[in-house]
């Protein structure tokens, strides 16, 4: 990170511009398998009910929560207040799992947030983009079909590049 502010601060170093999509198809699958690597399958099926309902109503909680918040205490209009709480609300993997360690959480309890942290980052990118739509659109048009379709998109495109970079790695 200090590397590329370096080089950023250098004059006349031309701007880079990467396609959010790059990110998410190409970045985050990467990271989140490294994360998941260290999460054995036998202890993932051992909580994987509390963290679907985690992966899923806690983000849309903290969004709505961060979102709710941000309206009341700054200037920005309910849209965008939302915006800001799903790009808020998904926790970063590979800090959690670092904290964890640091931590000394119990096994259950380290295992159900490292999972947690690993399958939220679908639902938080899937809630950003239906906020976006709305705030943009004023109320916007997308059905929850079209949000659907996006979940799958994403957590179906990180999960076939995970299992890619796995079967090319193992």
């Amino acid at each position: 990170m200090l590397a590329g502010l370096a080089v950023a601060l250098v004059p006349g170093t031309p701007s880079l511009h990467i396609a959010p999509q790059t990110i998410g198809l190409v970045v985050l699958p990467p990271l989140l398998y490294a994360s998941a690597e260290e999460l054995p399958l036998r202890d993932l099926r051992t909580v994987w009910r509390p963290v679907t309902v985690l992966a899923f109503g806690l983000v849309l909680a903290s969004a709505a929560a961060v979102g709710a918040l941000a309206s009341i205490l700054t200037p920005l209009g309910g849209g965008m207040a939302f915006v800001l709480g799903a790009v808020l609300a998904s926790t970063d993997p590979v800090a959690v799992t670092a904290l964890g360690r640091r931590l000394s959480l119990p096994g259950r309890v380290q295992v159900l947030v490292q999972a947690e942290s690993l399958f939220n980052d679908a639902t938080s990118l899937v809630l950003f983009k239906v906020a976006l739509s709305f705030a943009v659109a004023a109320g916007g048009t997308v059905g929850w079909q079209s949000a659907g379709g996006q979940f799958v998109l994403l957590a179906g495109g990180g999960s076939a590049i995970g299992a890619a970079v796995a079967g090319w790695w193992y």
